[in-house]
């Protein structure tokens, strides 16, 4: 007998000729691989869209000048307002740059970038509203670039400005302010605050913006290189604010330096937010372990099924080791089918969810790059295999060790 020839033709004839019971194990393992792989693109999209969120709060802590800090609170503007998370409210009050050199030593200070407001002149061909021109440093800033509707190829060069989502101009195009020209080298996503009628570029950019004639009002005192109206500061990740706030007000006087702390928190947005990839990781976990009896039973009852056939087998002289390879490889062929189609059918399903924003809490989802997908797709399939690879482990021992004889006339 052409044993290899036998085996392969009694494996495909078994999946053939039992199609309806075939197309139920395809299809549990299907439904394992879809709850895996939507689970984990859902951990996948959760964890960006967490990243983007968090880096996105902006400042945790404003450095500014005390007169200016009781200006906003008598104005009750303030940190709570989304407009100074991102950036600070336009002022004339400055404190030189220096100060960073000690804010850098101030324990658990994990960013820190300073911010000039130069003059919010009227410019129509731009914007309805004046358009506040700031000053930033493309270095160290964490409040704009993360606001950016598309990630930089490069940091912010000189001549080129950052523009809020309502002016006008398309990306590399140029606008003039005062005597100088310059080139849009990014957009910001709508922040439904002042911040989308503003204007950010380099700070030597700015001082020299504001050296120019008639940029500064007639009452505006002049600004000076190194004096800026705020240093925003972004606490460690797990640090309490109040806690680096106190630290870094300690050594300067009230008079001169105030250290306000952002008051509208996203806390405990933020920690349930965090919680709930662990939640999706444990329903893959327990999909997969509620699976495994259950497929472990299918391949019992399957390979008790073809004990006659492989009591014949037997019986013709084939090897025990190749009985066992048909009941196991069998079991592999059919995860492997439904591990691709319930993949297949659950990322379609996904991205025409997502894609077509028909569930409002997925708006602003971050689908994973492709890659990322690719490789959350190949382990969902993996896993799925290795599970009907050790539930039928035992079946397909058992099957490879029976008597011929007693197969065949147990199942007359």
């Amino acid at each position: 007998m052409n044993e290899n020839f036998s085996i392969s033709r009694f494996i495909t004839a078994g999946i053939l000729h039992r199609p309806a019971r075939n197309l139920a194990i395809t299809v549990c393992f299907g439904l394992i691989a879809a709850t895996i792989f939507s689970t984990q693109f859902l951990v996948a999209g959760t964890a960006g869209t967490i990243g983007e969120g968090v880096s996105r709060m902006g400042a945790d802590l404003l450095v500014i000048p005390s007169q200016y800090a009781l200006l906003l609170r008598g104005n009750q503007m303030g940190p709570v307002t989304a407009g100074t998370i991102i950036r600070v409210e336009p002022s004339s009050m400055r404190i030189a740059t220096s100060y960073m050199d000690a804010i850098r030593n101030v324990p658990d200070v994990a960013m820190m970038s300073p911010q000039v407001y130069v003059a919010s002149p009227s410019v129509p061909s731009l914007s309805a509203s004046p358009v506040d021109i700031y000053g930033i440093d493309p270095i160290t800033d964490f409040t704009i670039t993360p606001w950016l509707t598309e990630p930089p190829v490069k940091s912010l060069g000189h001549g080129e400005i950052i523009v809020g989502s309502a002016i006008s101009g398309e990306a590399a195009s140029s606008i003039p302010l005062g005597a100088h020209t310059y080139t849009i080298s990014g957009r910001l996503d709508p922040t439904e605050s002042a911040v989308d009628h503003s204007v950010f570029m380099t700070l030597d950019d700015a001082y020299a913006l504001a050296a120019e004639p008639g940029i500064l009002t007639p009452d505006a005192p002049p600004i000076q290189p190194g004096a800026v109206n705020a240093i925003l500061v972004k606490a460690a990740t797990g640090a309490d604010p109040s806690m680096v706030g106190a630290r870094i007000q300690q050594p300067f006087p009230s008079t001169t330096l105030k250290v306000l702390e952002r008051q509208a928190t996203l806390k405990p947005a933020s920690k349930a937010a965090q919680g709930l990839p662990a939640l999706l990781n444990t329903i893959s976990l327990v999909v997969v372990l509620a699976a495994f009896p259950l497929v472990a039973l299918i391949a019992a009852m399957a390979a008790h099924e073809r004990q006659r056939e492989t009591g014949l087998l037997l019986a013709m002289g084939a090897r025990r080791r190749s009985i066992f390879a048909v009941i196991l490889t069998e079991s592999l062929v059919l995860a492997l089918a439904g591990g691709i189609a319930g993949v297949a059918l659950s990322a379609a399903a996904i991205f025409l969810i997502v894609g077509g924003g028909h569930i409002p809490v997925l708006q602003g989802f971050q689908l994973p790059a492709l890659s990322g997908t690719m490789a959350i797709a190949a382990t969902a399939i993996v896993i799925v295999v290795l599970v009907a690879g050790l539930a039928s482990l035992v079946p397909a021992w058992q099957s490879s060790r029976m008597n011929p004889w007693e197969a065949i006339r147990d199942t007359r």
